[in-house]
């Protein structure tokens, strides 16, 4: 008998024969209708559309034509996927167990015709990022993909909690966030560290000098909103060092906090980032506390989540982004310390 090589899996470990039913057998009587990739794709589009007139239109299919395909694979199958309630379809416990594999046979499809496309100009995956990162350094990362790989993924931006929710419902493929996530669908992995740091107008009183937490303590303060995870990082950070602290505003926007700031009104807390973005970073500086405050910045996905080759290139790319932030961080931290 022919033996597994160990820690490699069959095509028919990773898709069950209960899943996708028996293989057919050589009688007449005893063949079974397959499933057929179009199934999968309109149980992924109803999946994440919730709806089967817009899982239609993203298919450009008729309803009717993805009503049947649908009623064929829950026949096939011999399990209801979805719930009805009002107009909206929501995943059963049978659909929700079925996410994970159907999403990797569509997106293994989709590499093998990959292997003899010799160009393209879009890819359907598509990527998330939390706040910080959608306003610092999204831009730069998906310009530079394009430059190397000719095409962009979509992107979304929202707040950790949405995009977890995003992850897990596969309406999302991939995330970048700077937050922890509690569902424990979803696993991360590291991407890069991110230093905190406190930023006033560069003309401020408390910039280009050390400053004692006992002088931030008459300061006024514009953060973001209570449960995002920069606002959070600031209160295991500083606050916890701070005897007073007086908030003046909470915003949700990183445009409307740094405007604030610079009419001044008071000081904010966010990524060291903002000193590199190419219209902020003119009028800010960095108020030099007796402390250097960092966070991990991660890869998120759900814990069955196959990722494709466009998926793991994107990853790649993120990484050599961040090796090479960090490098240039190193090097601004070391003129710094020289004075220069």
């Amino acid at each position: 008998m022919q033996r597994k090589a160990p820690g490699l899996l069959t095509s028919k470990d990773r898709f069950p024969e209960r899943l996708f039913g028996e293989r057919p057998h050589q009688g007449r009587d005893s063949f079974v209708v397959p499933i057929t990739l179009r199934q999968l794709q309109v149980f992924l589009a109803i999946a994440k559309a919730e709806n089967i007139g817009a899982a239609a239109e993203y298919l450009s299919m008729s309803k009717s034509a993805v009503s049947q395909a649908l009623s064929e694979l829950e026949a096939r199958l011999g399990v209801q996927l979805f719930d009805r309630n009002r107009g909206r379809i929501f995943l059963t416990p049978e659909g929700r167990r079925m996410m994970p594999q159907a999403d990797e046979m569509v997106h293994r499809a989709d590499d093998i015709s990959d292997l003899f496309r010799k160009s393209r100009r879009y890819c359907q995956f598509r990527v998330g990022c939390t706040r910080t990162i959608g306003t610092f350094m999204i831009a730069d990362l998906l310009r530079s993909f394009r430059d190397a790989h000719g095409w962009t993924p979509a992107a979304v931006i929202a707040n950790t909690r949405i995009i977890a929710e995003k992850l897990s419902r596969f309406e999302l493929d991939v995330a970048l966030i700077e937050g922890p996530v509690t569902d424990t669908d979803l696993v991360t992995t590291p991407w890069m560290t991110d230093e905190m740091v406190v930023v006033a107008p560069k003309d401020h009183p408390l910039t280009g000098r050390p400053v004692s937490y006992q002088e931030l303590e008459t300061a006024s303060w514009i953060l973001r909103e209570k449960g995002s995870s920069t606002r959070d990082f600031f209160e295991t950070q500083v606050r916890q060092r701070l005897r007073r602290v007086e908030v003046i505003a909470e915003l949700n926007s990183f445009d409307a906090i740094l405007r604030t700031v610079l009419l001044g009104l008071g000081l904010t807390y966010m990524s060291r980032q903002v000193l590199n973005d190419p219209y902020y970073g003119r009028f800010v500086a960095q108020v030099q506390l007796p402390e250097r405050f960092h966070r991990q910045l991660t890869f998120c996905h759900e814990r069955d989540k196959y990722l494709s080759n466009d998926i793991e290139a994107w990853m790649e790319h993120c990484r050599s982004y961040a090796r090479l932030m960090e490098r240039r961080e190193a090097e601004a931290q070391r003129l710094v310390e020289g004075g220069i």
